[in-house]
């Protein structure tokens, strides 16, 4: 074989490569985006957690100061049994 004929097999492959490459680009643009969108999805659940266990947190400590606050007012704390 000579040189002539390699080098046009390899120009075939590659040419083939990038043809099926540019066939599936439509459908992984898709999957990049569907990625992209999942994620973002992902990072506003992740905050609303978050925030949902900062407004427990913090409920929960108004309750315990609201509460010792009213032990307090009736004679102290509560004697353990």
């Amino acid at each position: 074989m000579d040189q002539a004929t390699i080098v046009s097999y390899a120009l075939g492959y590659i040419g083939v490569a990038i043809a099926v490459f540019l066939m599936f680009l439509p459908a992984l643009a898709v999957f990049g985006l569907l990625l992209l969108g999942v994620g973002a999805v992902q990072v506003l659940l992740l905050l609303i957690n978050a925030m949902a266990i900062g407004l427990y947190k913090a409920v929960l400590r108004l309750y315990h100061y609201l509460l010792d606050r009213w032990q307090s007012g009736h004679g102290g704390r509560l004697a353990a049994h």
